[in-house]
């Protein structure tokens, strides 16, 4: 009793504080990690050479970059990453592949020289400074020279048995496996990896999940995951089986010179719809992986921007066959059609518009994108099979419109949650409690 008590009380101050934080989170954002990142990303990018990496940065970093001090963090930057490399090349030979070795050993170096390699970013920032550096290093292309996706883009792939399964190992009290498959991206060298989570004392879990995460969030590459971002212990806690994916341009799928998820913004809305419509695909092939191989109900989840890839498959999954359609659908943080979005709060501190204004994009041009990245009139999937948790305060996905398309597809009432909270911290208020998840729990266990 006290224990519930006690959470209580946590998670109401936690709504007394947190219901306001979306101001000064984003701020922080925009101070310190995002031109962080980008610094970062531009030194993977420079291939050792200095001079290239100063060419990028403006004058006074540029200056800066000459001292001591920046060198030093230059090379350490490089070494780590040099040392990431090697570790993640090990872990596919083992994880992956099958070679000899531990596989929760290589998983567990691989995270620690990853975690290394993108810690290495501070020392370079401070030593270069943040002032005046570039938040994303945009690649906007003129308004008449792509054209929207159709909803047959959204068609799941034809191979859908096309994935490798590593060997199973156990971590804690989980078994784990890595999962690897083609890209839907048409990027060469890309891989669609996943990672599989499930209860090490059950034979076999009750339903599977697929979940995506946030924009940025790279949940691969850390050695301690935030708990709001384990979806791996929030779902196997309930006797689920996790499928973690890695978002298209995020964690073991970032490179190009870009930084984990820049790829979403940099040349919007043709490259958010192509991750999109990639990670719907992918997630149209994992489902179809999970119930091969437990013939159980498999559900999708997820957070912030995978809500669209949920949305997209909850949307278009009455075109894909029997075995990839997700019988029951978790959206957090989710909204309405992709250009509420890119009209967003955080979008708008990145400053798309004025990179969308600067390459010629007017409001007609974007007309014929919001309708291709909207979701279907009626999901494909049972309304009261589909929970919806929105924070009422978020303006960076916004909630208005999330609420909107629960009623607009008839959710029933029980499976809608409006918090109150803006974007940053939704995901941790469902963690301290998370009556939604159970509800999403609930429904897969109905769908057997």
């Amino acid at each position: 009793m006290a224990g519930m008590l006690g959470r209580r009380a946590l998670a109401f101050g936690f709504d007394m504080i947190g219901a306001g934080m979306d101001p000064a989170l984003i701020w922080m954002l925009k101070r310190y990690h995002f031109p962080s990142s980008r610094l970062w990303a531009a030194a993977n990018a420079s291939a050792g050479d200095l001079a290239a990496l100063s060419a990028c940065l403006p004058e006074k970093a540029r200056r800066r970059a000459e001292l001591a001090m920046a060198r030093a963090a230059y090379r350490s930057l490089l070494s780590a990453k040099a040392e990431a490399e090697d570790a993640t090349a090990r872990w596919r030979e083992i994880v992956l592949a099958g070679a000899d070795g531990d596989p929760g050993e290589a998983e567990r170096a691989r995270r620690r020289a990853a975690t290394r390699h993108l810690g290495a970013q501070a020392p370079l920032a401070a030593a270069i400074g943040r002032r005046g550096l570039p938040l994303v290093d945009w690649a906007m292309t003129p308004p008449n020279g792509d054209t929207p996706p159709t909803p047959e883009a959204f068609d799941a792939p034809a191979d859908l048995d096309d994935v490798t399964a590593g060997p199973v190992y156990q971590e804690g009290g989980l078994m784990r496996q890595w999962l690897a498959a083609p890209a839907e991206t048409g990027i060469p060298g890309d891989v669609a990896y996943a990672r599989v989570s499930w209860p090490a004392e059950d034979a076999a879990p009750r339903a599977a999940v697929v979940a995506g995460s946030g924009v940025g969030v790279e949940w691969d590459l850390y050695v301690r995951i935030r708990a709001d971002f384990d979806f791996a212990t929030r779902f196997t806690r309930r006797g689920l089986a996790a499928i973690e994916i890695v978002s298209p341009g995020h964690g073991l799928r970032a490179g190009g010179g870009r930084y984990g998820g820049e790829i979403f913004f940099a040349s919007a809305p043709v490259s958010s719809a192509a991750l999109l419509v990639a990670q719907t695909r992918e997630v149209a092939r994992f489902v179809a992986w999970a119930k091969r191989r437990w013939d159980r109900p498999t559900g999708v989840f997820g957070l912030s921007m995978s809500s669209f890839a949920a949305q997209f498959a909850l949307s278009h999954a009455v075109r894909w066959p029997e075995a990839a359609r997700p019988d029951v659908g978790l959206l957090l943080a989710h909204s309405d059609d992709l250009m509420g979005v890119v009209n967003g709060r955080l979008s708008k501190a990145l400053g798309i518009g004025g990179a969308l204004k600067a390459a010629g994009w007017t409001e007609p041009d974007l007309e014929p994108w919001r309708k291709a990245l909207a979701p279907a009139p009626k999901p494909a999937v049972a309304p009261d099979r589909i929970v919806s948790v929105v924070g009422a305060l978020d303006q960076v996905t916004p909630s208005r419109d999330g609420r909107a398309l629960a009623k607009r597809w008839e959710l029933p009432k029980a499976n809608r949650f409006c918090l109150p909270h803006g974007h940053m911290c939704l995901a941790t208020r469902v963690s301290m409690n998370d009556a939604p998840v159970a509800r999403f729990a609930d429904q897969l266990a109905a769908a057997a």
